[in-house]
């Protein structure tokens, strides 16, 4: 009997910590609204080549098809292509939305880009270079002469 009360003893000390620390910390956190989480930073994609006419009008819709890779698994996704025109140029930069906390399983196979952007009229007469900048490594470039005879 002299063993039982101290164990039951020790065990209410320690069932009564335990339930307090429990109600500090829940009254602690519901005290104040969640944080708004940051969108994520996107990526930019892995171009590997693109592919444009040699020759278009001044009036003609602009077709740029994008080759590459999204991400290393199907977690990525293609999110966007930010646009970027001035005379002369065209740039392009595929983003790619990287795997999040609430992203389920994904499949372990390389995600491939293969999407084509539409550019519309009207374009300068003269030479046209499409620019997909690659972050730390060169951009990929190509150049398209801009005719106004149709």
């Amino acid at each position: 009997m002299c063993f039982r009360r101290p164990a039951l003893a020790a065990m209410l000390v320690g069932l009564l910590l335990l339930s307090g620390a429990g109600c500090g910390s829940t009254a602690a956190t519901t005290s104040q609204p969640p944080a708004a989480t940051d969108a994520p930073v996107l990526d930019t994609a892995r171009v590997a080549r693109i592919d444009v006419p040699d020759q278009i009008a001044t009036s003609d819709t602009l077709r740029v098809h994008l080759s590459g890779t999204v991400g290393p698994n199907g977690c990525y996704s293609l999110a966007r292509i930010d646009k970027g025109r001035t005379p002369g140029r065209l740039t392009l930069t595929p983003r790619v939305r990287p795997p999040t906390a609430d992203d389920r399983a994904c499949t372990m196979a390389i995600v491939p880009l293969d999407t084509t952007h539409v550019a519309p009229p009207p374009f300068e007469p003269g030479r046209l270079a499409v620019r997909v900048p690659q972050g730390n490594q060169p951009a990929v470039t190509d150049t398209i002469t801009v005719t106004d005879r149709p």
